[in-house]
């Protein structure tokens, strides 16, 4: 989660939720906070909404979808 520009930039956006470096979790960005120091991961099935916190050692990853195609995602 680097400069706060970049993290706004991310919502509605699908990303990968790292901690420690291995994957913990892949979902679209609901929401981030006014500091950008924490984001909200939108519920999806039985995944329940999550915060994940940078001062928590969350990082986060954009996921690059192929061009032109439809992630059947509505935010």
């Amino acid at each position: 989660m680097g400069n706060p520009g970049d993290r706004n930039d991310l919502v509605g956006r699908q990303v990968q939720i790292q901690h420690h470096g291995r994957t913990i979790r892949t979902g679209y960005v609901e929401a981030v906070t006014k500091a950008a120091n924490a984001l909200w991961i939108a519920a999806y099935g039985i995944e329940r909404r999550a915060l994940y916190e940078k001062t928590q050692g969350h990082t986060v990853l954009p996921v690059t979808e192929p061009e032109g195609a439809d992630s059947g995602h509505q935010a």
